[in-house]
């Protein structure tokens, strides 16, 4: 019906203005973003002839403007004037028909044969929930993610980089807002999409989807706060050899803190909620202008608090983890936090 098989996608040119989702779903189609390369060009394949203008790559799908009949090529990496900095197939531009790449299968395939079943079993694989202008959440995520967020702003994204898909289960877990995950490469590198609904499934290889519930086992709170307070006891005295690195302690502070304050909560009297309130407040201020010589008297007021809480946090369910799960904090994998989150790789 008009596409052309190439690559092992089916092709169609949109209609002006419309996005590749849209058209490849019009097909009863997936979405499978593909670039074809400057020595190949699909526009002049799907119109059957050479248009009278080529001109330079902009955005990653190649664009065809009917009305001066000209083509731009298309690329791995987006201008940053081409808008085109999300998902792929929700781009769309008034003036372009666009080059979509389409995959088999209907565009909002079956659940997972075994959505019951404990993760991973539960993960859908070859299966992504797209944003398609409606179904993203935008949130913090800056205690999850520190790369990779929509526009460069994790306080304010529906995705970031993320070495392991269980990384995006957790996260989705944690997040009032977030009802569906999806995991995949998008502009080199893998990523956590979150997502509001399932609305926006398609088919797509390499990717895998789950729903809110499909998640690896929770680490209990009072468990990822002792965790991170023990791996800090380097730097209690301060700024050293063995604290190398006031940022990354920090913010592995800051995350034990911020567990210790969900653990806590309606379960110890209000004179020590107070007291973690304010050490973490003091936190806070203290990440956002370090300095070494507050430093120790930081570090010193997060200590008293835990030790003060150490036979309640000791009394508290330790669950058995294996340090190699790559979906865990770091500090569960007794490794401080990166500077800006505590699943950042630092070597």
């Amino acid at each position: 019906d008009g596409g052309v098989d190439l690559h092992g996608k089916c092709w169609y040119l949109g209609e002006a203005g419309a996005s590749c989702s849209s058209t490849c779903k019009a097909k009863n189609l997936g979405y499978s973003h593909y670039v074809a390369g400057e020595a190949a060009p699909m526009v002049p394949k799907l119109l059957g002839r050479e248009p009278g203008t080529r001109q330079f790559a902009w955005g990653r799908t190649e664009c065809y403007v009917p009305g001066s009949d000209r083509y731009h090529t298309a690329k791995e990496r987006a201008d940053s004037n081409a808008g085109d900095q999300g998902d792929a197939g929700d781009w769309s531009v008034d003036v372009c028909r666009l080059a979509c790449s389409c995959t088999q299968g209907a565009s909002s395939p079956a659940p997972p044969v075994t959505p019951s079943a404990p993760y991973p079993g539960c993960v859908e694989q070859s299966s992504v929930y797209r944003h398609a202008g409606a179904h993203a959440i935008f949130v913090d995520l800056s205690s999850y993610g520190a790369a990779g967020c929509w526009q460069n702003d994790c306080k304010n994204t529906d995705k970031f980089n993320a070495d392991d898909m269980g990384i995006c289960a957790r996260t989705c877990s944690q997040i009032e807002e977030c009802t569906h995950w999806s995991y995949g490469e998008q502009e080199d590198a893998k990523k956590c999409f979150f997502r509001k609904s399932d609305g926006g499934r398609e088919q797509a290889d390499g990717w895998t989807s789950a729903p809110k519930g499909c998640a690896p086992p929770p680490i209990p709170d009072s468990y990822l706060a002792w965790s991170a307070a023990e791996l800090l006891k380097v730097c209690d005295a301060g700024k050293s050899d063995a604290c190398p690195d006031m940022a990354r302690a920090v913010t592995t502070w800051r995350f034990a803190i911020r567990h210790l304050k969900r653990a806590t909560e309606g379960k110890v009297d209000p004179n020590t909620i107070n007291f973690i309130n304010q050490v973490s407040d003091d936190t806070d201020a203290f990440a956002a202008q370090m300095s070494e010589d507050n430093f120790p008297v930081v570090v010193g007021n997060n200590r008293q608090v835990f030790m003060a809480l150490g036979s309640w946090l000791a009394s508290q369910p330790q669950p058995s983890v294996d340090t190699r799960d790559a979906s865990l904090p770091n500090p569960v994998r007794s490794q401080f936090c990166g500077p800006a989150s505590c699943h950042e790789k630092v070597d």
